[in-house]
């Protein structure tokens, strides 16, 4: 940052006085020098910038895109008969690329597109078309992907959206910059992706572009049983956030399909509420969107300003403000769940982007916080951020399941995409000591990746860490049974580094489990239950030596441990790389 006080002329070694006595000739110099530097900047400038362009006769479904992470990103276009359809930013490689990315660009076949943007000529001739992407032979066979932490295929992912259970698949959305590792709010798709099991997915292409209203942010999907929106009866609805780069203004926008997800259309009314002047601030963002039975309306919960605001309508199109709660910042997710299953005693649970949430009551147009914000997941990354951020629970689940899904702000080194996604968990509301308590534990599900598991009962930390050493650094799901002497810990360690701690007094007479899931970049801890919910970023194997556990005394037992290879989720992806996903 520069100052803006302007130093002082004496310290120069010019006084005030002085200047008046320069010499001429020495001024002119300056000016000439000054001048010199001016034309060079200017050249260099204009030959950074200048715009080149190439047309393509599209006859393949995809254009390979050559990234470097050293080129500065850049706005390219792409034409069709002098109309603008795509403008998307990219660091565009002018030697030898880093990784590649792709543009599905099946819409324009048999039609000639205009590609153009600041690049070299060559640099933009790089760009090729062709029915696979750049790669496809090493796809999901990265050495540094998770193998069962999903993550997208190239690119940058972030928020979860609106997940669904749709006709007979889980439908996922989230928050994707396809065109580099590095983001561009103003350039956001959704990604989607399907799964007939909530851990096996399948990418699709995004579900939403940018429009004229701008880039479509976060929000939330919903299925119109009754056709209130008038698109059609079990029309699959899309809530979001367009948000325009240049004007910054948040509007609340529909997007709807009747082809089972395949496809969405954007509602030609939008936006169907603009709220920026009445509230004073362009911070208004991420619907949630339901439907609440007792009153027969939709409520949307959306991030304004400083806090939660609620709406109800009858049409999804017509939206009345009802109530503003402040605390809680950005992702609303709003849901009832019972205490300790008894569905006769329930509470709502309101949380925002991190793991903070509210237990309380709802009327369908208000919340009334009943406990102070409190926090499910605990957990930095190497940044020192929140590693669990933005996560959104799966609507219409067949089973009743309340399941949630987030998005983990973790960076897998190395490779052509960037942040995870956290394993699927369970909400529980249950009662505790301190009141009831929302609980977050890996769905059931995760048995299907679970190879032959090793189990020791009885052990010292030194037999458990020889089984470890000897399962290898991941993937893995370790389980344990702990029994903890007064006022000892157990620490958790990856690679050397202790990645999290639990004291006796956390358990119930010194006894507890203990679940820790090891993926690529990613550990995930999980304390009785889901007491505690710890998410660390650690770092690639560099050895065969990965998890371990340590005592600081010597009469603390591990009375059972399990041990889990972990299966790939990519491996029916790696069996047939090059079929592509189609709708």
């Amino acid at each position: 940052m520069h100052s803006k006080t302007p130093p002082n002329r004496t310290t120069l070694g010019v006084a005030a006085g002085q200047v008046r006595q320069i010499d001429g000739t020495a001024r002119r110099n300056r000016v000439h020098l000054a001048l010199g530097f001016l034309v060079i900047l200017l050249l260099s400038v204009s030959t950074l910038l200048s715009a080149q362009d190439r047309d393509i006769n599209v006859s393949k479904r995809y254009l390979n895109i050559p990234v470097s992470r050293a080129s500065k990103m850049h706005v390219f276009q792409i034409k069709v008969d002098g109309v603008e359809k795509r403008e998307f930013p990219t660091q565009l490689a002018e030697h030898q690329p880093d990784y590649w990315i792709f543009l599905d660009i099946s819409e324009f076949k048999g039609k000639t597109i205009h590609l153009s943007g600041p690049s070299s000529q060559a640099a933009l001739d790089a760009i090729y078309q062709a029915d696979t992407i750049e790669g496809a032979d090493t796809l999901y066979k990265e050495p540094n992907r998770p193998q069962f932490h999903f993550t997208v295929k190239r690119g940058w992912s972030n928020d979860i959206n609106g997940p669904i259970f749709y006709k007979g698949q889980y439908h996922l959305f989230w928050q994707a910059f396809p065109f580099g590792t590095t983001w561009d709010t103003g350039f956001m798709y959704w990604g989607h992706a399907i799964s007939k099991d909530l851990i096996h997915w399948q990418e699709r292409s995004p579900a939403l572009m940018l429009d004229h209203l701008g880039s479509p942010w976060s929000g939330s999907s919903l299925v119109d049983h009754n056709n209130d929106g008038g698109w059609g009866k079990d029309a699959l609805v899309l809530v979001y956030t367009a948000f325009d780069r240049r004007s910054k203004k948040q509007v609340q926008c529909i997007a709807y399909s009747t082809d089972g997800g395949a496809t969405f259309t954007h509602y030609a009314g939008n936006p169907i509420l603009d709220s920026n002047s009445e509230v004073g601030s362009n911070d208004t963002r991420d619907p949630k969107v339901f439907w609440y039975a007792p009153a027969k309306h939709w409520v949307m919960v959306l991030f304004e300003k400083d806090g939660m605001s609620f709406f109800t309508s009858t049409d999804l199109k017509s939206w009345t403000r009802k109530s503003h709660i402040k605390g809680l910042h950005e992702c609303p997710d709003l849901f009832e769940l019972p205490i300790d299953g008894d569905r006769a005693h329930t509470k709502w649970i309101l949380h925002g982007g991190s793991s903070g949430y509210f237990i309380g009551a709802f009327d369908g147009e208000s919340f009334t916080p009943e406990s102070p914000e409190l926090h499910y997941a605990e957990g930095t990354n190497a940044h020192g951020d929140d590693a669990l951020y933005a996560a959104q629970s799966f609507a219409e689940m067949p089973d009743g399941r309340r399941v949630q899904i987030a998005w983990g702000r973790i960076q897998p080194e190395g490779m052509p995409f960037n942040q995870m996604m956290l394993f699927p968990t369970e909400f529980k509301l249950v009662n505790t000591k301190g009141g009831p308590r929302l609980r977050a534990t890996p769905i059931g599900e995760i048995d299907k990746l679970r190879g032959k598991a090793e189990t020791l009962s009885s052990v010292t930390t030194g037999e458990v860490n020889r089984a470890l050493d000897k399962a290898g650094p991941g993937p893995l799901d370790v389980k344990l049974k702990v029994t903890l002497a007064k006022d000892d810990e157990l620490a958790i360690g990856y690679q050397g580094k202790t990645i999290a701690t639990l004291h006796s007094t956390e358990f119930e007479s010194g006894q507890g489990s203990v679940e820790v899931l090891i993926d690529k970049a990613v550990a995930e801890i999980f304390v009785d239950g889901g007491a505690r919910y710890i998410v660390r970023e650690i770092p690639a194997a560099t050895s065969s030596h990965g998890l371990e556990f340590g005592f600081g005394g010597s009469t603390s037992v591990v009375n059972r441990l399990e041990i889990y290879p972990m299966k790939s989720i990519w491996k029916m992806h790696q069996a047939s790389h090059r079929q592509e996903v189609r709708p």
